[in-house]
This record gives structure tokens, sequence and C-alpha cells, in this order.
């Protein structure tokens, strides 16, 4: 009985480990998101603060931003933080999110130059 018992266990985890995991949102979609948050949250630090606010970004107007960003991909907060949790447990994925932000960050800060010598 127990044999049979460890059998059907070993057969219900292969199962479940051969299953594909597909990303929630797509890799490209997710470092587009990633991105925007990421410019937003250092925009933020950059816009001005009432004197006596000691945090070192601007919390209302990152809130604003965030917002946005969720709306225009079509996510609400508890989506995304769920893809972000999906892909923080696969780091392959979450690897390769972040090597196409870099390359868009490279394309912007080649454009941001040109744009400046002209």
């Amino acid at each position: 009985m127990t044999r049979t018992y460890l059998l059907f266990f070993i057969l219900l985890c292969s199962l479940v480990c051969c299953q594909t995991d597909k990303p929630p949102i797509s890799v490209d979609e997710m470092s587009k998101v990633l991105l925007e948050m990421h410019l937003a949250e250092s925009y933020a630090q950059q816009m001005p603060k009432p004197i006596d606010h000691y945090t070192l970004k601007n919390e209302d107007s990152l809130r604003k931003y965030h917002a946005g960003i969720l709306k225009k991909y079509q996510l609400n907060e508890k989506e995304f933080l769920q893809d972000l949790h999906w892909y923080t447990n696969h780091p392959t994925l979450l690897d390769s999110v972040y090597q196409i932000m870099l390359t868009d960050i490279a394309i912007l800060q080649t454009r941001n130059n040109r744009d400046q010598d002209k």
C-alpha cells in the first residue's frame, strides 16, 4: 500500500514538473513595464519636494506614474506584483528581462546624446 502511494506521489510530481511554465506576460512586455517603472522612479527622485519632506522621492508623483504605466499595459497592481513574483522565481527569464532593459537604456541614451548635440 505504501509503495502505491509513493509511486502515485512520484508520478504526480513528475507531471507537475514537466508542465511548461509559461510567463504570465512576455519577457518583452515585462521589460517595457519595468523600464518605465524604473524611469518613473528616477524622475520622481528629481522632482521638487516640500521642505518638510524627508524621503528621497516624491511618493505622490510616483504613485501616479505607476498607475499610468499599469493602465497603459492593462495591468492592475496585484497582477503586476504577481507577474514580478513569477519572474523572480524564474531568474533566467528575469535576467533576460533586464538584458532587454539594458539594451533599451543604451538606445535611449544614444538618442538623448544625439538630440543634445543638435
